[in-house]
């Protein structure tokens, strides 16, 4: 056949070609696998002299080819033709707008400019309908406390489905007592077992693919340190200008101090232990040049928390902002607690560099409409999330009396969902190695086949 296809036709022969992969998929995983399956049934049958080891022999050829043929190599076969037919109608359709243009090279960059394509067409595929466990269950012996965030939809809110649906064991392999400083214990990530092969690839987990290491944040340097200078205040000279290495005064000058008594927590390579002492409105920035880093990551997640106190001095009135270029969060005084409290950015799509990009980028704290009294800032980190398994985490200590990790300290997350037949073409997108499009829950433009 030639021709040139439509987008509806080339949708249809992309439905069609994994129709063919999940159809398949479904008869070897649902009927030939697993205990009580054909061959399972044709193993506990086998006695005699010949059978036993030639039939065995076969079955396991058998399902070589059968895990062959399901493998993400020919999910990616199938899949990387349609997405050079795509590549067509993109450039085809692309405008001053959209920006798309042609000089297409490989398969890896086609499919990110058809996810854009579908963002800025508003084009969905089926959801996994993946639910993702986004807040940590601790274990009971623990010593350490603390949170572990975790971000779960990229800079057009659309979920991160190219994962594995499994339970995830972070585990603290490494303390002040065992080759790290305080402050910056590592974690291991642990996923569950992994199928041996690609039959009964969605009952298993990621096994070793997953497995990598993240350090708790932290306001000094090195791995896991946040990316400001002076993150905890310590550096401070009440006659110069700007008070606070780093920090530049935006206003509320007179109301900026420091305090050494009352601090939130120390941090590694601490020379003075302090925070931030704000004795009515003020808003305090520290600008990009002025960072530890030059230079934002555009397809990377960041975070920015700080540690609040309004009890200490007895702060009363209007609010605590904190913002990461055009991302901010504001929180009312009277929504503090009387303890250290953590005001933290929404885990959600505006952590990302593309959604909180401007000019010029900083970080900013602000006390606004103060009323009396004065509150204490500790502990300020802005730095990037870790990316496990297709979704970033952020751990870090912010309970109100904080207590450090210790070995074998653990905190587990426990996704559902995500069956391969919930969203066929999402599935086979993430086992053939591309990734993921903007999916819905709903109904999408581009179906699933039937």
């Amino acid at each position: 056949m030639s021709g040139t296809p439509t987008e509806a036709e080339i949708q249809t022969q992309w439905r069609n070609a994994i129709d063919i992969l999940e159809t398949f998929r479904a008869h070897v995983d649902g009927t030939h696998a697993g205990s009580g399956g054909l061959w399972d049934t044709l193993l506990q049958s086998l006695e005699g002299e010949y059978t036993p080891t030639e039939l065995a022999n076969w079955a396991a050829q058998f399902r070589a080819g059968c895990s062959d043929l399901l493998s993400g190599s020919i999910g990616s076969q199938a899949i990387t033709p349609i997405l050079f037919e795509y590549a067509n109608v993109i450039d085809g359709a692309a405008t001053a707008t959209q920006g798309f243009g042609s000089g297409f090279r490989t398969a890896p960059q086609i499919f990110r400019a058809l996810y854009d394509w579908f963002v800025d067409t508003s084009l969905t595929v089926q959801s996994r309908d993946i639910t993702f466990d986004t807040s940590a269950t601790a274990g009971g012996s623990n010593i350490g406390n603390g949170a572990c965030g975790r971000l779960t939809v990229d800079e057009n809110a659309f979920a991160l489905e190219a994962v594995h649906v499994e339970k995830k064991l972070l585990k603290c392999i490494a303390d002040q007592n065992t080759g790290v400083q305080e402050q910056a214990e590592v974690f291991e990530v642990l996923g569950q077992p992994s199928s041996f092969d690609a039959i009964l690839r969605s009952s298993f987990g990621s096994g070793a693919d997953a497995n990598s290491t993240m350090v708790s944040k932290h306001a000094g340097q090195g791995s896991g340190g946040s990316l400001l200078t002076n993150s905890s205040f310590s550096e401070f000279d009440n006659t110069a200008t700007p008070k606070f290495t780093g920090w530049t005064e935006t206003s509320g000058s007179a109301n900026i101090d420091q305090d050494t008594s009352t601090i939130y927590r120390s941090h590694p390579g601490a020379q003075t232990d302090a925070s931030l002492k704000l004795t009515g409105s003020a808003l305090i920035k520290q600008t990009l040049p002025n960072m530890r880093i030059r230079r934002l990551d555009v397809d990377t997640p960041y975070q920015f928390r700080v540690m609040v106190n309004k009890a200490a001095g007895s702060g009363s009135g209007g609010n605590i902002v904190i913002r990461m270029g055009s991302t901010s969060k504001t929180v009312a005084l009277t929504a503090l607690t009387s303890t250290w409290n953590e005001v933290v950015l929404d885990f959600d799509e505006n952590l990302w560099a593309r959604s909180f990009n401007e000019d010029p980028f900083d970080i900013e704290i602000e006390w606004e409409s103060a009323s009396s009294g004065y509150v204490l800032i500790d502990d300020a980190i802005f730095a990037p999330l870790d990316q496990v398994d297709g979704t970033y985490w952020w751990l870090r200590g912010n309970n109100t009396s904080h207590t450090p990790w210790l070995i074998d300290d653990i905190l587990s997350f426990q996704d559902t969902g995500g069956a391969p037949a919930t969203g066929k073409i999402q599935y086979w997108l993430w086992v053939s190695g591309f990734g993921y499009l903007p999916s819905t829950t709903g109904v999408p433009t581009f179906t699933d086949p039937t």
